[in-house]
């Protein structure tokens, strides 16, 4: 007996493009028109490769550590260095604390710059086990328009001996990208209203699992 295609009448591969176009619409956010192209938003994506990692324990410790993090030094000369440092830094803070990278996760909002040693003596007073420091070695906003860059280095300590023991770099970027033209539909990226948070938040959950 032979087989029997599944569906032979004509115009069936053309029902099943509309239909897996349809399908992919749903998943975006479009504007329907009527005398021109649709517009499918599809939401911009962080582009980055894995973290650098530099120094890192031997091996896990062996109990839950607690921590504090002070806020970043922004290493680029541009207006606003201490509100886009202590911003970033919350942004880190607040990722970290939702993905419970440490049981207790402290942020000490420090209003003048602190030297590592100064920051492990009040982490110490704190009682926490650990120091997380670090520098935004490189930050760019295009806001919704442009395209967002931002590079962090982030540096832990032992409160208890001062070792450094973890040491790492990441960085990310949003891109607008132009608008791509196909035959029934136009393409273009759809920018978060805050890049800066949504490419620092990604970089930290990159890092916090590393």
């Amino acid at each position: 007996m032979s087989a029997t295609p599944l569906d032979s009448r004509p115009g069936a591969g053309l029902a099943v493009i509309f239909l897996s176009f349809a399908l992919f619409l749903v998943s975006c956010s479009t504007e329907p028109r009527l005398t021109s192209l649709s517009i499918v938003s599809v939401d911009a994506w962080v582009k980055r490769n894995n973290p650098d990692i530099y120094v890192e324990p031997l091996a896990s410790p062996g109990a839950p550590m607690t921590a504090m993090i002070v806020p970043f030094q922004v290493t680029q000369n541009i207006a606003y260095m201490k509100l886009l440092g202590d911003q970033v830094t919350k942004y880190v803070w607040q990722t970290w604390t939702r993905d419970r990278v440490f049981p207790k996760f402290l942020y000490e909002q420090s209003q003048i710059p602190m030297s590592t040693a100064q920051a492990v003596a009040l982490a110490r007073k704190r009682g926490v086990n650990l120091l997380v420091t670090g520098s935004v070695t490189y930050i760019m906003s295009g806001g919704t328009r442009g395209d967002t860059s931002v590079s962090l280095a982030l540096e832990i300590f032992d409160v208890a001996t001062g070792e450094r023991l973890w040491s790492m770099a990441h960085g990310g970027r949003i891109e607008t990208g132009q608008t791509r033209d196909y035959i029934f539909f136009a393409k273009q990226n759809r920018m978060p209203e805050d890049p800066i948070y949504a490419v620092t938040t990604v970089l930290a959950a990159d890092m916090g699992g590393s």
